[in-house]
């Protein structure tokens, strides 16, 4: 018996959409998988964004190293230390009151000297630094309102110490002594007892000074305070004066002991300068012609250890 095998064929159209469902389904899933995979990259280029950016924004402040004191042979207060970004400027203030400001142009080392007041209080300084970062600090101070208040300073051309005493109610005197020399004693005015302000020489060299203040119920303040001071018979000499032989000529000279480092001599706002030639130079001499007129003439002199000395005239010839 003839056994008949019936074998399906399936029409050429069906198989070609089945082909086409088949490649339109790995497309579909290749479109997936790409999308995922850009998905991916661009959430990991994002966080790199995002953490370059957080980065970048935060900034680190150098630690700055400022010490504030007081310096009792002076009556200040001391704010001095290092600030590694420059300084653009220390804010400071008694008690939370008005501020007071110091400019400065981004100075890395700073020692600035303030007034200590008497009693008790609460310094407040803020340094503002050239980032524009600002660091606060805080730090209090007692001064006996019940004692004198003492202060020495010496001048720039170190010739003479500024004595200041101040006291709550009323000074009685203030003595100054030189190493162990003679004791010299300084009394107030009349109406302004509470405060005492003098100037003394300052002998050369390296000196210790000691200063007593006594007020009226018998208190006494006591500081001592090495002195390296300048005196006014080692500053140089200067002189202007007209020829006799022509009055339209002026002579400006200067004379030094140890050594002149120039002479100098400014007219009418027009300043000349001589310096000095050679070592030990001790006179130096110029002659200057003028015309008739008014003349406002200031002379002037530095030796070799810097110390000047200036002397002013006037001049109608």
């Amino acid at each position: 018996m003839n056994q008949i095998l019936a074998v399906e064929n399936k029409p050429k159209k069906q198989q070609k959409q089945h082909a086409a469902a088949d490649i339109k389904k790995v497309i579909t899933v290749f479109c997936v998988i790409s999308i995922l995979f850009g998905i991916a990259i661009a959430g990991q280029g994002v966080y790199a964004i995002v953490n370059n950016f957080n980065s970048d924004s935060s900034t680190t402040v150098a630690e700055q190293n400022i010490s504030i004191d007081s310096d009792t042979n002076t009556g200040k207060v001391i704010i001095s230390g290092t600030v590694p970004n420059g300084v653009q400027k220390i804010v400071y203030n008694w008690n939370g009151e008005d501020e007071q400001t110091i400019t400065k142009n981004g100075e890395t080392q700073i020692n600035e000297e303030i007034d200590l007041p008497v009693g008790n209080n609460q310094l407040n300084v803020t340094i503002v630094d050239m980032k524009n970062s600002s660091t606060p600090y805080t730090k209090e101070f007692t001064a006996d309102s019940t004692l004198p208040q003492l202060a020495l300073s010496l001048s720039e051309d170190g010739t003479k110490v500024k004595i200041v005493a101040k006291d709550t109610v009323a000074l009685s005197y203030v003595t100054y002594q030189w190493d162990d020399g003679d004791v010299q004693t300084i009394y107030p005015e009349e109406g302004s007892e509470a405060q005492l302000e003098t100037e003394i020489e300052a002998p050369s060299g390296k000196h210790n000074l000691t200063v007593i203040a006594v007020n009226n119920s018998n208190k006494t303040a006591t500081k001592t305070q090495e002195v390296d001071g300048i005196s006014e018979e080692s500053k140089p000499s200067v002189n202007a004066a007209i020829d006799s032989a022509d009055k339209s000529k002026i002579i400006f000279s200067a004379s030094d002991q140890i050594g002149l480092k120039s002479l100098s001599f400014t007219i009418n706002g027009q300043r000349y300068e001589l310096p000095a030639e050679g070592e030990n130079k001790t006179e130096l001499q110029y002659t200057f012609e003028v015309k008739e007129g008014h003349y406002s003439i200031t002379v002037s002199a530095e030796n070799v250890n810097g110390q000047t000395e200036s002397k002013n005239f006037i001049y109608d010839y």
